[in-house]
């Protein structure tokens, strides 16, 4: 199958599995990778407040399951841009989540309410553009960080990012190279390597970005 026929079959099937999806901006970004061992979702909304000169505060759930246990969330981000009219962008985040670990390897499962704090940057790059996150969490010391690298879509179609996820005895680090399936790249078809627990396995994803 060619990439043409590939991005019409994803587009298609996009549109059986979520009717309505984009038209009625349930999420602003969404992302599903699968692996033999691994999922992880991703979906996070804006919250408009109004003010243009703010950036949006979020409301995020994510899900990542491996071979050994499951990691859940709820949160909600409240944001400040610390740059204004600079070619780079970067603000800083604060706030709260509702989090849910559970152990399949016979250790202890754990639920508990934490404290968020994040900083992004964003701005041009050669030949394309980047953005760039860190956001920590009080539960299980958790950590999460996404460089992501857009070419000019003059170039090419194609996107990468490298993201690294940890949490009290878990890691996982994953590359990505994904290709735009729509002319408005909101939706993309994602595949790369994951290295969950020292175990490296290729994975496939979608994603949706309105951002």
């Amino acid at each position: 199958m060619n990439l043409t026929n590939l991005r019409q079959a994803a587009l298609t099937l996009i549109a059986i599995a979520f009717p309505g999806f984009a038209s009625a901006q349930l999420v602003h970004f969404g992302q599903f990778d699968i692996s033999r061992d691994t999922r992880t979702l991703a979906l996070v909304r804006a919250l408009p407040d109004g003010n243009p000169q703010t950036p949006d505060p979020l409301l995020n759930a994510n899900y990542t399951r491996w071979e050994t246990g499951s990691s859940s969330a709820l949160g909600y981000m409240h944001r400040w841009s610390l740059t204004s009219g600079g070619r780079h962008n970067w603000g800083v985040g604060a706030g709260v989540g509702v989090n849910h670990f559970e152990s399949r390897g016979g250790g202890d499962d754990d639920t508990g309410v934490s404290l968020r704090a994040q900083t992004e940057l964003s701005g041009p790059a050669f030949g394309g553009n980047y953005f760039t996150m860190l956001q920590l969490s009080t539960f299980r010391r958790s950590v999460f960080f996404i460089a992501q690298y857009n070419p000019n879509p003059e170039i090419t179609r194609l996107g990468f990012d490298i993201s690294r996820y940890q949490e009290r005895g878990v890691q996982q680090t994953a590359f990505a190279v994904r290709t735009a399936l729509d002319q408005r790249r909101r939706w993309f078809f994602r595949a790369g390597i994951i290295d969950s627990q020292d175990d490296v396995q290729p994975f496939i994803g979608i994603a949706y970005n309105a951002f």
